[in-house]
């Protein structure tokens, strides 16, 4: 199949040879023929032999090699409809002679082994050798080491979450035939199956552990994405309905369900079903997915579910000289003006060098980045190998939305109140004008008693009981209006601070972050009321009033730490990292995560891990997606790997993490979240800091995502 699905993406990519032509009424799409695919791809190979040599040379000089359109595979008119078709489908067709080789007896306690070991040996023979090699290596130094089935399964799990899936599918397997009881293993193996094409091997294990443990959401959900792999639609629908029933922001469950729902033409329903499903976790398919239905993602649509810190910068702290009251207290204040000032000064100084050093930081940092995603790209040219760029940081896309969302309607309280505090002066020039009036009017009085036989009094008093009397009536107000805006800047920087930690790298940050610093203190510098030192008849007052802190150091407090028999799996504000463990290096595994993918299989799927926390000696089967025993994981897969992760707690779980509370509970509590009232999933735990180590005693659960339409894992030679 995917010969023919290459073939209409070349059909699709010389599709602008069409795009002159005036557009016709529309009509039922159908496949070229391949008399019109030869045309096309004579048009195409004509306009590439006349592209500008300009164009040519550059191209070259990037090392990419022009694609040539002469030699095209000979294939039929029906297998290109074929391919057609499948490329358009929304749900897969109901595959007959899969369904009936499933047997119609419930597998028993006795009959399980043996259908796990018919299913293993079924497996391995359609893995490569080197798979099944390098699988055994692996099968045997964990079994070595561990002597656990849980330690097995988890390092499948392991395996699995870094992309190599014929490994995974191999080793989960052998812990399996280890241990046929252990829900999780089995549950994992099903998973692995189905999102691999075999769903019919799939369902027999994941019916008989829904027996065991009825209700469980991730079990209904894993059988409902196989009978939709196998094209039961009617089936699939029913299960993932109840998995839906049971946590309605299902992550998985609500994905597939809106293909379903597409494919009956309920376009509202499948949006919503999308929504939810980002609600969860994201994934950029997901978000693809959404636009293309005519919903692009909004803020409103990310559940984003780390805790935030309101004043990241600490700008709180800052505080400039009060506004003088009285010609006394302006004498204080125009010392104290003075000396802030001077302050700002230096310090925005300091600043702009070390804005200097971190922009050209960040510069020499860019170029490596850019130098990496250009080689890349040439090597997937030039080799065809699959590899995946790193453009945005890791919970970029997620956060994206939020921050435009700020950009877009945030700053209008922020520009309404600067506007009022430009204006105040404007607004209450009849205090201004009257207090000048009065001056005036002293002034006369004070010049017609003053001279050699007339009383000369002394007036300073009367000036500056007039001058008090202004200073009163105009400064509060004038202060106010500031404050308000300075309340309104804060309220921005501070969003702006807490997103761009997550949408920019760490040298990118560190520019935004003294930016921000920089002109914070010119604001603060520049603000200044009205002040009244003409009449030296009070005695000067003590200065007081301008703070001048320290800025706090903003620095990424979300951390993720998996640690898997196979290796660790980290997650940092702009970073996902992964850093295999030194005997499987030994062993000969690459550390290619960013680059392995898991191809055509499957579109998403989900992993929860814990920490193996049990409620009394009840076996409460695979982990679900709506509730946490015990500090967990979850994380987001899709093809081309890690997505989205989201940490997660149930009440006075510490584990030794470093959890932040809600401030209603100690420093390692953490609350169980619910759906919240503006329909989000909302948080199930506030934790900012967690480690969780998936060995012996760790609990992994897959939660299998919607199958490839064309039917394309690696497993789906079983049923040829």
């Amino acid at each position: 199949m995917k010969k023919y699905t290459l073939l209409f993406l070349l059909f699709l990519a010389t599709a602008s040879v069409q795009a002159q032509t005036k557009p016709k009424p529309k009509q039922k799409e159908v496949a070229p023929t391949q008399k019109e695919m030869e045309a096309m791809m004579k048009e195409a190979q004509k306009a590439m032999d006349n592209m500008d040599p300009k164009t040519k040379k550059m191209m070259d000089s990037m090392g990419i090699k022009m694609p040539s359109f002469n030699s095209i595979p000979v294939v039929t008119d029906a297998q290109l409809q074929e391919a057609f078709e499948n490329e358009n489908r929304i749900v897969p067709v109901k595959d007959v002679k899969r369904i009936a080789s499933i047997s119609k007896t419930p597998l028993t306690n006795a009959a399980l082994p043996i259908f796990l070991s018919t299913t293993q040996g079924k497996v391995a023979s359609k893995l490569k050798s080197t798979a099944k090699t390098k699988g055994e290596e692996i099968y045997q130094l964990i079994k070595t080491q561990y002597n656990s089935p849980i330690a097995t399964g988890n390092t499948a799990a392991g395996l699995w979450m870094l992309g190599k899936a014929e490994l995974a599918l191999y080793v989960i397997g052998k812990a399996c035939l280890d241990n046929p009881t252990n829900a999780d293993n089995v549950n994992n193996y099903a998973a692995m199956l189905s999102m691999s094409g075999a769903e019919q091997l799939a369902l027999p294990l994941l019916t008989s552990l829904n027996k065991r443990f009825p209700k469980n959401s991730t079990l209904l959900n894993n059988i409902g994405q196989a009978w939709f792999g196998l094209g039961d639609i009617d089936k699939a629908n029913s299960y993932l309905d109840s998995a839906i029933h049971i946590y309605a922001y299902h992550p998985q469950a609500n994905y597939t369900k809106s293909f379903i729902e597409e494919s009956k033409d309920h376009k509202t329903a499948a949006i919503e079903a999308m929504r939810k499903s980002i609600n969860y976790a994201y994934t950029p398919v997901k978000e693809d997915r959404l636009r293309k239905l005519g919903h692009p993602l909004s803020s409103k649509d990310i559940n984003w579910k780390m805790k935030k810190d309101p004043d990241p910068l600490g700008l709180n702290n800052f505080k400039y000289p009060d506004f003088p009251t009285s010609v006394e207290a302006s004498f204080a204040y125009e010392i104290d003006l003075k000396e802030f000032q001077d302050r700002c000064d230096n310090e925005i100084a300091k600043l702009t060098t070390e804005f200097k050093v971190a922009q050209a930081k960040m510069v020499e940092a860019d170029k490596i980045r850019n130098k990496e995603n250009v080689n890349i790209i040439n090597n997937v040219i030039n080799t065809g190998n699959p590899g995946q760029l790193t453009i945005l940081p890791f919970f970029a896309p997620k956060a994206l939305p939020k921050l435009k969302a700020l950009e877009d309607g945030g700053y209008h309280a922020e520009e309404k109140a600067g506007k009022d505090a430009a204006m105040y002066p404007v607004s209450n020039h009849l205090l201004s004008d009257d207090y000048k009036k009065e001056i005036e009017k002293l002034q006369e009085e004070d010049l017609e008693q003053t001279g050699e036989g007339k009383p000369n009094k002394d007036y300073c008093p009367k000036y500056r009981e007039t001058a008090d009397k202004f200073l009163m009536a105009y400064n509060p107000g004038a202060q106010r209006a500031y404050d308000a805006y300075l309340h309104q800047v804060r309220l921005r920087v501070s969003e702006e601070m807490y997103w761009s930690q997550y949408v920019q790298w760490s040298d990118q940050f560190e520019v935004t972050k003294l930016n921000a610093k920089i002109g914070w203190l010119q604001r603060l510098k520049d603000l200044k009321g009205e002040s009244i030192t003409t009449y030296k008849c009070a005695p000067k007052k003590a200065p007081k009033g301008g703070v001048l802190a320290e800025f706090d150091d903003v620095h990424c407090e979300y951390h993720s730490e998996l640690k898997t028999p196979v290796g660790k799996i980290r997650t940092d504000c702009s970073r996902m990292t992964t850093e295999l463990d030194l005997k499987f290096v030994k062993l000969g595994l690459k550390q290619d995560m960013n680059k392995e993918t898991f191809g055509d299989q499957f579109m998403n799927c989900s992993v929860e891990v814990g920490a193996g926390v049990s409620v009394g000696s009840k076996e409460l089967g695979p982990l679900k997606a709506e509730a946490s025993v015990g500090a967990s994981i979850a994380m987001e897969f899709d093809r081309t790997g890690l997505k989205d992760v989201n940490l997660k707690g149930a009440a006075g779980v510490s584990l030794g993490t470093n959890v932040i509370s809600d401030g209603s509970k100690g420093d390692n509590d953490v609350k169980v979240g619910t759906e919240t009232k503006d329909g989000s999933a909302g948080d199930v735990g506030v934790i900012n800091d967690l480690q969780l180590e998936a060995g012996v005693k760790g609990q992994v659960s897959i939660i299998s995502g919607k199958a490839s339409i064309e039917g394309t894992g690696i497993l789906s030679i079983l049923s040829k």
